[in-house]
């Protein structure tokens, strides 16, 4: 049973049973633009929020210190407790923050000799592009140097760096031994990568 204005036409049903994941991404895009049935069954308004404007986009800056607050918790939430960006401050040019709507939704940091020590996109954002986008920034900045990092062994991002062109050269037993929490899942060992530049 269907709400009532939620029916399908026949043509949107034979793409849902080509696409079965296709409609929940439309109930989510209606309801976050308001216009879904259930806005009106509960009597609330609906259309088009007057705070949504069609030139939000993905802001990506420099670190800077009005970000430090944001950036720190994105990255204690992501990694763990007690990292404190504020010496990155020093040299922003190594570093890219992606933004929206001045919430920090992004961040990424590399050292003057390339070496990607934190990448960290918030939740609900992943798929955006916003990590790729970040790392071809990055590499960009040290167009002759090899890029490096560390990434956990349990941790799927590996596969992301390696559709990306990294390559994993060593297995480092309890890298991340002394920074993760003792109840943490996240695997203490490491893969360390490299997108070869030559």
């Amino acid at each position: 049973m269907t709400e009532p204005g939620c029916e399908l036409s026949k043509e949107a049903l034979a793409v849902v049973r080509k696409r079965p994941g296709l409609p929940m991404l439309q109930v989510h895009r209606a309801i976050r633009l308001r216009n879904h049935a259930i806005f009106n069954k509960l009597g609330l308004e609906s259309g088009e929020p007057s705070w949504r404007d069609e030139r939000d986009s993905i802001d990506y800056v420099f670190f800077q210190s009005e970000h430090v607050k944001q950036v720190n918790e994105l990255l204690r939430r992501t990694f763990w407790p007690g990292i404190d960006m504020s010496d990155a401050l020093q040299a922003p040019e190594f570093s890219i923050v992606a933004l929206y709507r001045r919430n920090v939704v992004g961040c990424a940091f590399l050292t003057p000799d390339a070496y990607l020590t934190y990448i960290a996109v918030s939740a609900g954002w992943e798929g955006a592009g916003i990590a790729r986008y970040m790392v071809y920034h990055l590499a960009q900045t040290v167009p002759t140097k090899d890029v490096t990092l560390h990434v956990s062994a349990s941790n799927l991002a590996m596969l992301f760096y390696q559709r990306l062109g990294f390559k994993p050269e060593k297995f480092a037993v309890n890298f991340y031994k002394h920074y993760l929490p003792a109840s943490s899942r996240q695997s203490p060992n490491a893969f360390f990568m490299r997108l070869r530049r030559y």
